[in-house]
């Protein structure tokens, strides 16, 4: 019989901020769980790769499992393959991060394992052809990519049994493409079916070469796998057959291969990713930048914290203070909360918080270094935050940073809280999702538990709160949102959208400046077709206190009459936790899960039963009234489709009644 060489190549990883027992059970369930089989198979070969964010988590739990990986290493079973310590998408972070993020990597292989890296995992399979030069210039030699690519390269699909090499001369490297055939029939489908497709290939071709490159989650720790692979035997099953076929199917570690065999050609690949994503995406994982200005603003944020970084001099700071600077800006690279697809990734708040956290943490080392340790210093900066030729503005000091942006409404984009190392405007608005659809369609019916798919499947279950809450924000949600609406308006209708702006404030573009020590944000508008001016200035105040003062100014000939509301939305650092109430005074009013109005009240606040972060706001001019509500989206995981808080609401009204050239003035301190 023809032989065939099976290569494979497990992918374990968790996201940087992943909850500790999320982890831990995908290492009970799945990771310990398959090297229990794999052990038992030592003729068997295979390439792993480790994301540095599970890496930290086995030095720190399991040390064992990497002393077990390690031994299989030493008898040539499993070749380990570098990539990226912290799993970014490379195409999204600095060139020069790049090479830092794969050398460390490579460092640790080589420390812990005993073994000089040769290939590498490129996340999400993202990739487009600069990143030939990139690799290879980091010393490696090959990377798995999926037939995909290949395919849109020009390639026939049954002509991908092998390997290539793309890149400019003398900066070429190797591209094994991944079967997504395999990637369908692994583990879901019995042993015999996968020797089956393997024979009628090999029928066809001569010696062909089988890569199969995927996530190693799938082997117990993707919903309904771990009764499957391990309960009823699929791996052990599998593996039998591997070894009862070992005559005719060669596993081989993908170096191995390589060292040993030609490449088929060499091609030029351009940009593409797995067929799901490319879905997901639009055809390009930098579309994510244009449909989420969350995702836009993090990634803003991270080459900005990576400029600081590497703009320092040597001489500013010791080795050790800009490694650990580094340490925390790769964290803050991880890809997984800068995108959405079948997993919760950018919808999950405490994946956002994990980057805003590490990025902030970064952020704060370098301050050290440029202020010399100095305990209240002030600064105030134009930068090109969204590299789009539009004025931005960020207030920073040793214990805040404020993102002003007035192109999209002169609003707060962040609000870095440093002591805690938290983004207290780290929001998600509420986005139109193609799958939004098939939840509607889906309401009311059941699915078969007991049969095994994978999750591009549908086979998730729906929250029955889900129904009426499919609405979607026109605006982003973040702090001082200028709304004018008219006096009929509802809470119900203002959460609902199911009202109409009377101004033309919120999104629009306002004039910025600096001065003295605080921004100037202008804008000459209209309400109901009358000229209005609005004139908003925010700067710090001591030491633990942000100042916006307010003046709207009727520029028309005629009486403004409208309610004046001032959106914020915050994200507290555990979120909607119980330990978080709002109140008025002294009173309790409602915990943050619930929605609410209070009337003419001075001040009004997040209380924290914890004692770790209190916020109060105290107005020269009482609101009318003050309302407060929930901001929850619908998203898709892949266990189900479900409502996640997002951030808490709180909209001051303020029945403004101007008369002609008259404008009416007040102020908020905003205390921490």
């Amino acid at each position: 019989m023809n032989k065939v060489y099976f290569g494979m190549c497990l992918h374990f990883h968790q996201p940087v901020g992943n909850f500790d027992n999320i982890v831990e059970r995908a290492y009970q369930n799945c990771y310990k769980s398959f090297l229990d089989v794999f052990e038992k198979y030592p003729d068997i070969k295979m390439s792993m790769h480790f994301s540095g964010c599970l890496l930290d988590y086995f030095e720190a739990k399991h040390p064992d499992f990497l002393d077990r990986v390690k031994a299989m290493v030493d008898r040539d079973q499993v070749e380990i393959i570098g990539g990226g310590y912290y799993e970014p998408i490379f195409i999204s972070i600095p060139e020069k991060d790049r090479a830092g993020q794969i050398k460390m990597m490579a460092d640790y292989i080589k420390k812990r394992f005993d073994q000089k890296i040769q290939g590498m995992w490129t996340p999400e399979r993202v990739w487009v052809p600069e990143l030939a030069k990139d690799f290879n210039k980091s010393g490696m030699k090959y990377s798995i990519l999926d037939d995909e690519h290949f395919i849109k390269a020009g390639l026939d699909k049954d002509k991908l049994f092998g390997y290539f090499t793309t890149g400019e001369k003398n900066k070429e490297m190797a591209i094994f493409p991944s079967s997504k055939s395999l990637r369908y029939m692994i583990p879901f489908k019995m042993p015999q079916e996968i020797m089956n497709y393997f024979k009628e290939i090999s029928s066809k071709k001569s010696e062909p070469l089988f890569t199969y490159g995927d996530d190693a989650e799938k082997f117990g720790e993707w919903p309904f796998t771990h009764d499957w692979v391990y309960k009823q035997g699929w791996l052990n099953k599998f593996f039998e057959e591997l070894t009862r076929n070992k005559e005719w199917v060669v596993t081989v570690r993908l170096s191995d291969y390589l060292n040993s065999n030609p490449p088929l050609k060499k091609i030029k690949i351009p940009e593409a990713s797995y067929q799901e994503m490319m879905e997901w995406s639009h055809g390009s994982w930098m579309n994510f930048l244009k449909k989420y200005p969350e995702t836009n603003h993090m990634v803003s944020k991270m080459h900005y914290v990576s400029e600081k970084i590497n703009g320092i001099e040597h001489r500013a700071w010791s080795m050790e203070r800009k490694k650990l600077a580094l340490r925390e800006l790769y964290k803050g690279q991880c890809n997984c909360a800068y995108w959405h697809g079948v997993f919760g990734g950018l919808y999950l708040y405490h994946l956002r918080k994990a980057i805003y956290e590490h990025l902030i943490n970064a952020d704060k080392i370098v301050d050290e270094a440029l202020h010399k340790n100095k305990k209240d210093w002030k600064d105030i900066k134009e930068v090109d935050f969204y590299k789009d030729k539009t004025k931005f503005f960020i207030i920073e000091s040793n214990n805040f940073s404020i993102y002003i942006d007035p192109a999209r409404g002169g609003i707060i984009r962040e609000l870095d809280y440093k002591p805690l190392s938290i983004n207290l405007v780290n929001s998600l608005a509420r986005h139109e999702e193609e799958y939004h659809k098939k939840i509607l369609a889906k309401m009311g019916q059941s699915s078969d538990s007991n049969v095994v798919r994978t999750i591009h499947e549908d086979v998730k279950t729906v929250d029955p709160g889900l129904k009426g809450k499919f609405v979607y924000d026109k605006y982003i949600r973040g702090c001082m949102v200028d709304h004018f609406i008219s006096e009929n308006v509802t809470i119900d209708d203002f959460i609902d959208l199911k009202y109409e702006e009377l101004g033309d404030f919120v999104n629009d573009n306002y004039k910025a400046k600096i001065e003295l020590d605080r921004i100037t944000l202008t804008r000459k508008g209209s309400v109901n077709g009358h000229t209005v001016s609005i004139v908003k200035k925010i700067g710090l105040k001591g030491k633990s206190q942000i100042e916006i003062a307010y003046s709207i100014k009727n520029l028309s000939k005629i009486a403004i009459d409208a309610i004046f509301g001032m959106e914020f939305n915050l994200t507290m650092p555990y979120l909607n936790s119980d330990k978080y109430s709002y109140s008025t005074g002294d009173k309790i009013l409602n915990n943050l899960n619930e929605k609410g109005s209070v009337s003419e009240a001075g001040s009004f606040s997040i209380k924290d039963s914890g004692k770790e972060l209190d916020i109060d706001f105290t107005f020269s001019k009482k609101p009318e009234s003050i309302w407060y509500m929930p901001i929850k989206t619908v998203s898709q995981s892949e266990r189900a489709y479900e409502l996640n808080y997002q951030s808490s609401c709180i909209l001051p009204r303020w029945n403004v009644k101007i008369p002609s050239c008259k404008q009416v003035s007040f102020s908020i301190i905003w205390s921490f």
